[in-house]
């Protein structure tokens, strides 16, 4: 599907009544806004567009790493994060049950300088709502994974605190993902940036709400300069999957088999990226990826799909429309096993 009304950078939720919900942005590479659509299971359009944002043009969209990340708690709320360069803060709104957005949250507490990616929100079956971003105002070796955390819902934030390990730094260009497991353990992958080279993909997970993290690499890359990749983590009925890129390749891995990364078959034209993925209740996992040059082309759209054991099937293909400039793919599993994808 393509993201309507001419949106870009999309992001895509389902909900348990087999629901779609999609947020995307509109605007300039410097501000703009963020909208909500959605659409049932036997809907043949989206929804008329909801503005997420109470403060008009108060959204960054630089890139794929820009926009908002979307989840729906469970009480079907939507939570949408996002942040904006004037000032440099992150923000936060909540969905009512009537589909309409209460006013935005300012989650800073100062100006959160060196921001260059928006941040990420999760939720849990007892109402915490948990949101992670990396800042400061220094070189991307001393940078950290900062947590907000509400134990209500979202009607009020606890104090931002740093949750990652000093040693490691943040990717400053790069994105970072949250998700909750079926458990209820809470995981977050980031890039890295120790000594300004380490800049492979990392793992922080919390078992117990948020008060303690274990920190793990996901796959090493040494580059000198921030590669501007994103990545996305996909809960299944066998444990949780992560996405992400080194070296212009695109991988996907359980978090407890990390030694055991799945990559796509064939070579990429230019560079993958902007991988996402999602499985689901039979284990098929599906990944997408954009192939094209640099961070700011959306690239070709392609799609590939695993069976439990990751061994890829015949089921793979390519739009041939390509994904917009600055732009990503996304998806969900709908509750027949089916996937979507929305580019």
């Amino acid at each position: 599907m393509r993201t309507p009304n001419g949106g870009t950078i999309p992001q895509v939720a389902i909900d348990d009544a087999g629901t779609l919900h999609l947020i995307y942005y509109t605007g300039s590479m410097s501000s703009g806004d963020l909208f909500h659509v959605s659409r049932g299971p036997d809907a043949p359009d989206w929804s008329a567009p909801q503005p997420v944002n109470s403060q008009p043009h108060g959204v960054n969209g630089l890139g794929p790493i820009d926009a908002g990340q979307l989840a729906i708690g469970p009480d079907g709320l939507l939570h949408v994060t996002w942040f904006h360069k004037d000032p440099l803060r992150f923000y936060y709104a909540r969905s009512d049950h009537k589909g309409r957005f209460e006013p935005q949250q300012t989650l800073s507490v100062k100006d959160e300088g060196g921001v260059e990616t928006a941040p990420t929100v999760t939720t849990d079956d007892d109402g915490n709502v948990y949101v992670f971003w990396h800042a400061d105002a220094v070189e991307d070796a001393r940078r950290r994974v900062y947590m907000a955390v509400s134990r209500e819902n979202g009607s009020l934030f606890d104090l931002p605190r740093a949750v990652s390990p000093e040693a490691e730094g943040a990717c400053g260009c790069c994105g970072l993902r949250a998700v909750t497991d079926a458990e209820g353990a809470v995981h977050v992958s980031y890039r890295g940036a120790g000594d300004n080279i380490h800049r492979g993909m990392r793992l922080l997970s919390t078992a117990d709400q948020g008060r303690t993290f274990s920190d793990q690499l996901i796959q090493p890359w040494k580059v000198g300069a921030c590669p501007v990749a994103t990545t996305t983590l996909g809960v299944g009925p066998e444990g949780t999957l992560v996405a992400w890129e080194t070296e212009g390749q695109v991988y996907f891995a359980d978090i407890e088999r990390l030694d055991e990364p799945v990559s796509p078959p064939g070579e990429a034209n230019f560079r993958r990226k902007n991988a996402t993925v999602a499985v689901n209740d039979r284990g098929d996992t599906l990944l997408a990826w954009g192939d094209g040059p640099g961070f700011m082309s959306g690239g070709t759209l392609h799609w590939q799909l695993f069976d439990a054991a990751g061994r890829p099937r015949r089921d793979e293909g390519s739009a041939s429309e390509p994904i917009p400039a600055r732009s990503v793919p996304t998806v969900a599993v709908r509750p027949d096993g089916s996937f979507v994808i929305v580019f």
